[in-house]
């Protein structure tokens, strides 16, 4: 399994192609996202549950992508594709949750050991209402070790992050081992490091413009959940792109955008 290397207009593409795919059944992306949005929120707040949730994560993301399969082979999407990860290689995709669990609890452990109480320092000042001069020379000698520590936590994060996106669609279609799909999904990420920026930056920008709302609402993740019904199939689109080289954009509908020539 060898993934390929794509030029940097290739990021805008996946997001494009992630459009496409939404468009073709928005209602039942819509659906699903809220479906899921609404039994995370409830499941998070129970500690146990929401190890549970993380552990199901790629099984689920697994059905999302079988989903998207079946709108580019012209099937309908389905409420039930959320359960297909549930019926093949179900264990590898939950030893991936496991990863990701454990890998996620070190980078928060390595970052606080790097913060100390630093960040207890600038969140007490946040929340302490009136400016207090104490506290602000207190904030200010917190931050440096906050910017290190977070600065440490992303570090060893993206990493991680590049091994797990892959992942569990190698698994799940290509009956891929947890250890070497984790390998070939860093590696698919490191050949497309250019793709993945400018994949990185629309999404980040999509995050900003809709954190008003968010604040507003006071869910500080819903930005993410509204992107959600273009992100997950946009993730597919750059799966195909990187992995089936046989796969033309002009054949997935990249044909016309000047950046991929």
């Amino acid at each position: 399994m060898e993934p390929r290397a794509v030029s940097a207009g290739h990021g805008w593409q996946w997001i494009v192609d992630g459009f496409s795919l939404f468009r073709k059944n928005p209602v039942i992306w819509i659906t699903l996202i809220l479906v899921l949005y609404i039994t995370f929120t409830i499941l998070v707040r129970v500690p146990v549950l929401g190890i549970v949730i993380v552990l199901l994560m790629p099984v689920l993301l697994a059905g999302l992508m079988e989903g998207c399969r079946a709108l580019e082979s012209g099937q309908d999407l389905k409420i039930t594709h959320l359960i297909c990860g549930f019926q093949k290689n179900t264990a590898h995709l939950v030893t991936l949750g496991g990863i990701s669990l454990v890998g996620n609890l070190l980078v928060l452990i390595i970052g606080a050991m790097m913060t100390g109480d630093a960040a207890i320092t600038i969140m007490k000042s946040a929340s302490g209402g009136a400016a207090d001069p104490a506290a602000a020379e207190a904030v200010l000698r917190a931050a440096p070790r906050v910017f290190t520590g977070a600065l440490v936590a992303l570090t060893f994060s993206l990493p991680l992050l590049m091994a797990l996106w892959y992942a569990p669609l190698l698994v799940y279609f290509e009956n891929l081992k947890p250890a070497r799909s984790l390998v070939v999904s860093f590696g698919a990420c490191w050949k497309n490091v250019l793709p993945f920026l400018v994949y990185g930056t629309v999404i980040l920008a999509g995050i900003l413009a809709l954190t008003p709302i968010s604040v507003s609402l006071r869910q500080f993740d819903l930005s993410i959940w509204l992107l959600a019904p273009v992100l997950i199939p946009s993730i597919y689109a750059s799966y195909k792109d990187i992995f089936a080289p046989a796969i033309s954009p002009a054949a997935s509908g990249g044909g016309n955008n000047p950046f991929l020539k």
